[in-house]
């Protein structure tokens, strides 16, 4: 049901009917709610235990709960969240409070909280913490229509008690009621700077400490509908329901309409996955399709995929991993497409690596079994995917196809560009880093992606170095003279004169200034440096030296070789690692540079470069995505400064790139004007 199929009135107020703002207002606004934000001076988990099967729907929306609340609590809620004196993030009063272990509404809590369903705050008068945080209002967001919102402003808190026996009212606004939206859009702006921490001359917000949420968690129940409150409901939590943003909705249409080909040009961090499957999601509604094939450049990636689609509960029969992890894929490949060809089963998932799609085992399988099986094919990352032998994966037999790139060019390579266009219906979804940077979330009130500063740091080469970089570029030069120039000879020569560059010794104490400047601000953490082969060993000495935690994704560390200890490949240990602050600094060479989602990371550091827009598109994304309470991204581009005007043009230009949509870009191209470059054949801002 939509809100706007809801009988909603103005008013609401306690009558003798103890159970009527609930059976109205709460159970059904919740129960066809994506997100249900909340401020109350008051909360009792009994209020979640009332409106049950309301929580249901949420869950089943695949929806979110955000309470912001004063610290002073129920008994009941066994005192875990009661403030006594002030708060800290390392701050443990609760260490001898014991759990009901039967009470079902603590239960639910637990397992909502867990399961990322539920977020709290807690907000604390900065004045007095005897006085209480005591603003009463709610806002529900409709889980089909991104547009439509209902708030409620009055007396009640969230509690059992308040929604029953007390004598209570509050008001309400419905979004598209053009006079009462201005008090909706209002009570949002509010709820997020509160939940941003923006109100910090009058209150100071916190999170739940970890300490207490993991002993919160603690009780939780593996599955929700096992709980008495739940069991009546179970069947509501077998088809959780995709939500869309706008832009994604937007991109879904697009790719109907383009004979469901499409490439989604989409900036990393703004949904391209979450888009790609609403797609898949849509082509089961339309009962028009047997197989889904997704590509990606790595295992990590594709592990990353799986876990997406577990999580929103897809439902696909059968989901196979085909690559170097599993010796059996090409076996389980056969049979799965031959049972699919039978009616055995009706939806499988397979999901590989680009070399392994483009292998002739691969590409062999799916020739000799495809019969009229329907396929669709989403190659992630695909401007990866056009070289001379990766393109073998791009078979002509797959029915529908889904291209997605944040930056699908190639460089020095039109006709590999031209044909993942052409490939993917030569047509293009776009949304850009700048369209994501403006965009507001409806969520969380803040841009789809962070804000960044861009930040140049100017690079000398020694005396040696520079020596060798002027034979490399009169040597360029000599060759270019002639009348038949080798140019394999200059391509040699330019990636040399390069890596001088790029491996400048001085790069190090560079980095050394700019951690120790970054640490005497602010400790160090989030942090994720870009580095070479040739400067990773003593980029780790100089972190070891500062006593600064750091590890390493290189080609070393495997992406399917598990830990038992973890279950998890070494990789995704040491991105768990990196996400649960056991180091400061991420050391990463390439293999990071895609589709690794990791939000927290909020500083990178730009030893290894190149003018290849994709690498630094790339490597900007993996450190402005959005995080709560994440500040501004930082961006740290070390930048070797020569005596080459040509080729200082040349960095000028991709670092102005860089900086484009960055909040200090005026700044920006002011410094390079101090280094004498001519803004006006350089700039790219429009």
């Amino acid at each position: 049901m939509a809100f706007r199929d809801i009988s909603l009135r103005r008013s609401y107020e306690t009558t003798a009917n103890a159970y009527e703002l609930v059976d109205e207002f709460y159970t059904p606004m919740l129960e066809n709610s994506r997100a249900y934000l909340r401020v109350a001076g008051f909360f009792n988990s009994s209020s979640l235990s009332i409106a049950s099967k309301g929580i249901a729907g949420l869950v089943d929306n695949n929806g979110t709960m955000k309470l912001l609340i004063s610290p002073e609590l129920s008994n009941k809620d066994y005192e875990i969240l009661k403030i006594r004196n002030s708060i800290s993030d390392d701050f443990d009063l609760f260490k001898d409070f014991d759990l009901n272990l039967d009470d079902e509404n603590l239960k639910l809590f637990s397992w909502l909280l867990a399961n990322g369903k539920l977020e709290i705050k807690i907000v604390v008068d900065k004045k007095s913490q005897a006085s209480l945080f005591h603003q009463k209002f709610g806002i529900f967001f409709d889980k089909d229509n991104f547009d439509d919102a209902v708030s409620f402003s009055g007396s009640i808190n969230e509690s059992a008690r308040a929604w029953l026996s007390n004598i209570e009212e509050f008001k309400v606004f419905r979004s598209w009621n053009s006079v009462e939206n201005e008090y909706l859009v209002s009570d949002l702006a509010k709820f997020n700077s509160y939940w941003n921490n923006e109100k910090a001359d009058i209150a100071d917000v916190y999170d739940i400490p970890s300490s207490i949420k993991e002993k919160i968690i603690s009780i939780k129940p593996d599955d929700v509908y096992d709980l008495e409150l739940m069991k009546k409901y179970k069947h509501r939590g077998t088809n959780k329901k995709l939500n869309f943003f706008e832009h994604q909705l937007n991109a879904i249409n697009k790719w109907l309409d383009n004979d469901r080909k499409l490439l989604f040009e989409m900036a990393t961090g703004t949904g391209k996955t979450i888009t790609a499957l609403g797609c898949i999601k849509k082509q089961f509604e339309l009962n028009d399709t047997n197989i889904v094939i997704i590509a990606t450049p790595q295992n990590t990636l594709s592990k990353q995929w799986i876990k997406e689609v577990k999580k929103l509960e897809i439902p696909f029969d059968q989901i196979i991993l085909c690559d170097g992890s599993n010796t059996k894929w090409r076996t389980q490949m056969s049979i799965a497409l031959n049972d699919a060809f039978c009616n055995l089963v009706k939806n499988i998932l397979i999901v590989t690596t680009h070399d392994t799609a483009c292998s002739n085992d691969f590409v062999d399988i799916i020739l000799r079994n495809k019969n009229n099986l329907k396929i669709t094919f989403v190659c992630d990352e695909a401007h990866a995917i056009a070289s001379p032998q990766q393109k073998k994966a791009l078979l002509e037999c797959y029915e529908y196809r889904i291209g997605l790139s944040a930056t699908p060019q190639r460089m020095f390579d039109d006709s590999g560009t031209s044909l993942i266009s052409k490939y993917f219906g030569s047509n293009s979804f776009v949304f850009s880093i700048r369209e994501a940077l403006t965009t507001i979330n409806p969520f969380t009130g803040r841009p789809f992606l962070n804000p960044y500063k861009y930040i140049p740091v100017f690079v000398t080469l020694s005396d040696d170095e520079m020596l060798n970089y002027r034979k490399y570029s009169k040597m360029i030069a000599v060759e270019k003279e002639k009348e038949i120039p080798d140019e394999e000879k200059i391509t040699s020569l330019t990636i040399k004169r390069a890596e001088i560059a790029k491996n400048a010794e001085n790069k190090f104490s560079c980095f050394e200034d700019v951690i120790n400047e970054i640490n005497r601000f602010e400790k160090i953490n989030n942090c994720i440096a870009f580095v070479s082969p040739q400067q990773i060993d003593k980029v780790m000495e100089i972190c070891f030296e500062n006593k600064i935690g750091f590890s390493k994704i290189t080609e070393e560390e495997s992406a399917s070789k598990i830990i038992s200890t973890t279950q998890l490949s070494e990789r995704e240990n040491i991105i768990k690692q990196f996400c649960d602050n056991k180091f400061s600094i991420l050391l990463g060479i390439k293999c990071l540079d895609e589709g690794i989602d990791i939000p927290s990371a909020r500083i990178a550091l730009l030893l290894s470069n190149s003018i290849n827009p994709r690498e630094y598109v790339q490597r900007i994304g993996r450190v402005i995505r959005y995080a709560p309470n994440k500040k501004d991204s930082i961006i740290y581009d070390f930048i070797v400064w020569t005596d080459n005007e040509n080729i200082n043009n040349k960095e000028a230009f991709r670092a102005l790139q860089i900086a484009e949509n960055a909040t200090n870009f005026k700044e920006v191209e002011r410094e390079f004007e101090k280094k004498g470059v001519n803004l006006s054949c350089l700039s790219v801002r429009k």
